[in-house]
């Protein structure tokens, strides 16, 4: 049985990449594999929202207004706030990308809410996160480890997160796990050996990005009104004098 995504209590999340084992190398997958979408964003309105995400070097976007938000001031970060509380009007944010933000919140459904009322009708989101059968969890087993990052978080399988989307009517577009490896620096055998893994269990991989579009769908579908017009079609009356009439001899 799964373990409710709500806790009281979480670790505080990681200040920068530098606090993550081995995180300037997945700082650097993360950037690659982003760095692809967001070349095909458009719109208006672009938030990075996170403290991991501020300090991602992204590539120039079709979007002009590109911002950072964080829950603490820095100088990556133009707007001070929390992601659980979005200081957004409805429909205000074309894109919002998402890096590790869910695995140190007290309530993750929230962070996506306030994603889902931000964003405009097929708006798109980005989301990066750890994964829980990841190869370098195995770690978790050092007691020293237990309350490093990233393993003192609680990670989400693919799966769970994509279930959330749907909830919300979001249409995942892409979704691919990247970064092999043990996230050690000691020995170089190990990350090898996880990169060749990588192609035939591409599951076990450190992180996933999830690519999903907002969905909204009208009060009335337009294929059953489709359908309404054809089960009830337009009958008129044809005048008396155009009649045809059988007369009898």
């Amino acid at each position: 049985m799964l373990k409710p995504a709500l806790r009281e209590r979480v670790a505080a999340p990681p200040k920068s990449w530098q606090d993550i084992a081995n995180g300037e190398w997945l700082r650097c997958q993360v950037e690659q594999i982003v760095a692809s979408h967001i070349e095909r964003l458009y719109g208006y309105h672009f938030a990075t929202v996170g403290r991991l995400t501020a300090q991602l070097q992204l590539p120039h976007s079709a979007i002009k207004h590109c911002f950072s938000l964080a829950g603490e001031a820095s100088n990556n970060v133009q707007v001070c706030a929390e992601s659980i509380h979005l200081p957004f009007a409805e429909a205000s944010l074309d894109a919002v990308l998402l890096a590790g933000e869910l695995e140190f919140a007290k309530d993750p459904h929230q962070i996506l809410r306030e994603v889902n009322h931000s964003l405009i009708a097929d708006g798109k989101l980005i989301y990066v996160g750890f994964n829980p059968l990841a190869w370098h969890q195995i770690q978790q087993l050092w007691p020293a480890n237990v309350n490093q990052y990233p393993w003192c978080g609680r990670s989400f399988t693919r799966s769970r997160v994509l279930d959330w989307l749907a909830l919300l009517n979001f249409e995942v577009s892409e979704a691919q796990y990247f970064a092999p490896g043990f996230l050690q620096q000691r020995w170089q055998w190990p990350e090898r050996l996880a990169s060749k893994v990588h192609n035939w269990v591409p599951q076990l991989a450190s992180c996933y990005v999830i690519v999903a579009r907002k969905r909204e769908y009208p009060l009335t579908l337009l294929p059953e009104r489709a359908q309404r017009k054809r089960v009830q079609p337009n009958l008129q009356t044809v005048p008396l004098a155009n009649q045809t009439q059988i007369k009898e001899l």
